[in-house]
């Protein structure tokens, strides 16, 4: 069976399978020389479609039309914005992200053998649960991944498309490595510092192993704490990742051996940047090396410390006519690590670090197996990242906290669709839980909103189970279409229900309300329902108040778009009296 794993990432996309002969999940090996490192690029050539090392290539090409970003423009409806980003309405990201995904999955097919693919499980951002307008883009992946011919989408029961979040996924792996090595299962805390080409997602995960009604054990994956920099903070813009440090090292580097030139951002200068790229790829041990070896202080990396052979890491042609060749050294990378990444990657650890001692997570004792720290991302491999991380929690050399998860640290960087193969073979299995609470806002006697919802944050659910709105005695919600039917809505992101808002629908969102309660005689309840990708439906069903449901019928209404469904700038607080 092909039970396939994606982390889809804004720089680089990774495929995993899962060889149920070995009971393990491979990263597929996708372009030149057998690197699992897709560049997340699709560019048009000359009547082709092209995708990862080939379209990045050709991307600077008179003619070419080149994408990238476009997995993070997938919520984004203003049509300036996508303007900017050079996308149209043929060119839409949804429609860039479909071509990317097929030709991806096609190649996989390619080489694997088979038609198919039966089970698909594609990692999100962790911050693409915890928003309300997010929904717009697990959505729209889920009818991505929906549309490709080679998927099986399976049924709404059975379902064989999933998203998850990246935590989640990258946790699972590991704690899947934890019993692999000890016989045991990993009861604990994960963190993850996810460093990429555009963004930096610092995650706390609790992982804890809990059986299902049936009693198969599986893990309970939820998210303490989350915090970040980059283009998953801001949309549409890359912030202190690996991207802006490239471009940085690559501008200074130029600037310093031509004063006199001016560096335009064109195309000689990000061929450049993509070779300085493939240089810090193929050469990350012998980075690690010298770092080791001389230590990072800007000072003492400079030719007088340093042997002549080892202050130059590496030569990059810039231009054309004339073609230069400009020195990159060791001191410039330490230099500009320091005034790019350095500061806000220290300010991000400080944030979980003060969240973790004002839990009492014993986040510092070396000998705690509970508690592990894995860095995860094509950039989180770089060695001045890896360098600050160890010093920043006094790593030592037997040190508990990475023990019995890391089996090599190449995979770290393809932990994520590693652990989305291993979900998508169901060799492993994770609680479903609601992203937010949600329901209908009733007022009660006092004038003031009750907090009864349909789903509660975080509470464990069955994919596609209807949740109907109860009061806290347990009973249903009850509510007349003649009395002004469906309102308003309370929404809640966190477990605090002084969190809690009222929100309006728009007119659009009325209209389908209005239809979907059609104005009955009997009084109605709603409920929700939860598919595998995260997207919430609304449910209204007929009830009598002796007799229970009025017949099977419910109709439905998918919340896909919290924007365009609810008017945000009408948030109300919603503090139930007493």
């Amino acid at each position: 069976m092909n039970n396939i794993g994606i982390d889809f990432g804004s720089t680089y996309t990774t495929v995993a399978v899962y060889h149920e002969q070995t009971g393990t999940p491979v990263a597929k090996g996708l372009t030149e020389g057998g690197s699992p490192f897709v560049p997340s690029v699709l560019t048009y050539y000359k009547n082709k479609t092209l995708i990862g090392k080939e379209a990045k290539k050709l991307k600077h090409k008179a003619g070419a039309r080149s994408f990238r970003g476009f997995k993070m423009m997938l919520a984004e409806d203003d049509p300036e914005q996508l303007k900017a980003r050079g996308f149209t309405d043929k060119e839409s990201p949804y429609e860039i992200t479909r071509q990317f995904l097929q030709t991806l999955l096609e190649r996989v097919l390619e080489r694997d053998g088979g038609s198919k693919v039966d089970r698909l499980v594609i990692g999100v951002p962790e911050i693409w649960n915890m928003e309300f307008n997010s929904v717009d883009g697990r959505a729209r992946l889920r009818d991505i991944c929906r549309s490709l011919p080679m998927v099986n989408p399976g049924t709404e029961e059975a379902p064989n498309i999933q998203v998850v979040s990246e935590p989640a996924a990258a946790s699972a792996y590991f704690a899947h490595n934890f019993q692999l090595q000890t016989g045991g299962d990993f009861d604990g805390q994960i963190l993850l510092i996810d460093y990429g080409g555009g963004t930096l997602d610092i995650t706390l995960t609790q992982v804890e192993p809990r059986p299902d009604s049936a009693g198969n054990i599986g893990m309970e994956i939820s998210v303490l704490y989350r915090t970040g920099a980059g283009e998953n903070e801001e949309k549409g813009k890359i912030g202190q990742a690996g991207i802006v440090y490239m471009e940085t090292v690559m501008r200074r580097a130029i600037e310093e051996a031509f004063p006199e030139l001016e560096v335009p951002l064109d195309t000689d200068f990000y061929r450049a940047v993509d070779d300085l790229e493939e240089e810090l790829q193929d050469c990350s041990s012998s980075i690690r090396d010298i770092f080791t070896e001389y230590g990072t202080d800007t000072d003492m990396l400079g030719e007088d410390y340093m042997d002549e052979d080892d202050a130059l890491f590496a030569e990059i042609y810039y231009g054309s006519k004339p073609m230069r060749t400009i020195p990159v050294t060791y001191q410039l990378l330490a230099r500009v690590y320091d005034e790019v990444i350095r500061g806000v990657f220290e300010e991000k650890l400080n944030e979980v670090i003060a969240f973790m001692e004002k839990n009492h997570i014993d986040y510092n004792n070396r000998n705690n197996e509970r508690f592990k720290i894995v860095l995860v991302g094509g950039f989180g491999n770089y060695s001045l990242v890896h360098m600050q991380v160890m010093e920043k929690f006094a790593f030592s050399s037997t040190d508990s906290r990475q023990s019995n998860i890391i089996k090599s640290a190449e995979d770290n960087e393809t932990a994520i669709s590693l652990g989305a193969a291993l979900l998508a073979s169901g060799a492993i299995r994770i609680r479903n839980t609601a992203p937010f609470s949600i329901g209908v806002a009733v007022r009660n006697s006092s004038g003031r909103y009750s907090l009864t919802y349909g789903l509660r944050y975080n509470q464990d659910i069955n994919f596609n189970e209807i949740y109907w709105q109860k009061d806290r005695e347990g009973n249903p919600v009850y509510m007349l279409a003649l009395t002004g039917g469906i309102q308003k809505f309370l929404l809640n992101t966190q477990s605090d229900d002084r969190q809690a808002v009222v929100v309006t629908p728009k007119e659009e969102f009325r209209k389908l309300l209005a239809q979907a309660v059609e104005k009955p005689k009997l009084p109605f309840v709603v409920g929700f329902s939860l598919d595998s990708s995260g997207v919430i439906t609304l449910h209204v069903q007929t009830y009598d108040i002796l007799r229970g449901p009025v017949g099977d019928h419910c109709n439905t209404i998918e919340l896909t778009s919290i924007r365009s469904l609810f008017d945000i700038q009408t948030i109300e607080r919603a503090y139930e009296h007493g």
